[in-house]
């Protein structure tokens, strides 16, 4: 389970780093943010199967959900910051999606989740909720995540 985990959160890795909202040189990572600003992806306990159905030769089918956050930690947020901080994860969020979203005046929408190994393959990302502030210290660094779900079909082979 622990390399079906790994690929899957790595294919989750590669469609948020595909954001066209990202600045140059910016890009997520599998970690917690530290006490720095900047983009994390935190996966959660791992894939959850939702379904699984058998067919008369055997073959196991099953959709999963990965849940997983996007999150974003900034120092010094105002009032403003905590506003783009929300609209950036939202539009992040209606990117993953599969929505056409406008960034720098262009019109963007994912073309196709990446691939998976094996017989997998991403049926949908989903947002579970807007954008919320999960954090905020004394020095005003703040974090904002966006939680969501990836689903998935995978099959036996």
């Amino acid at each position: 389970m622990d390399e079906v985990y790994s690929g899957t959160a790595e294919a989750v890795l590669a469609a948020v780093n595909g954001f066209p909202g990202l600045q140059e040189g910016q890009r997520f990572r599998l970690a917690e943010p530290g006490q720095e600003q900047g983009l994390a992806l935190q996966i959660g306990s791992g894939p959850v199967i939702l379904r699984e159905s058998r067919s008369v030769t055997g073959k196991v089918r099953r959709l999963c959900a990965l849940p997983f956050a996007a999150v974003c930690r900034m120092g010094g947020a105002g009032q403003r910051q905590r506003l783009d901080a929300a609209a950036w994860l939202e539009t992040l969020g209606r990117w993953l999606e599969g929505q056409t979203v406008n960034v720098g005046g262009e019109d963007h929408c994912l073309a196709a989740y990446p691939a998976l190994t094996g017989r997998r393959a991403f049926t949908a990302i989903r947002r579970a909720g807007p954008p919320r502030q999960a954090d905020r210290q004394a020095d005003r660094t703040e974090t904002w995540v966006m939680e969501m779900t990836g689903n998935y079909y995978e099959e036996d082979e």
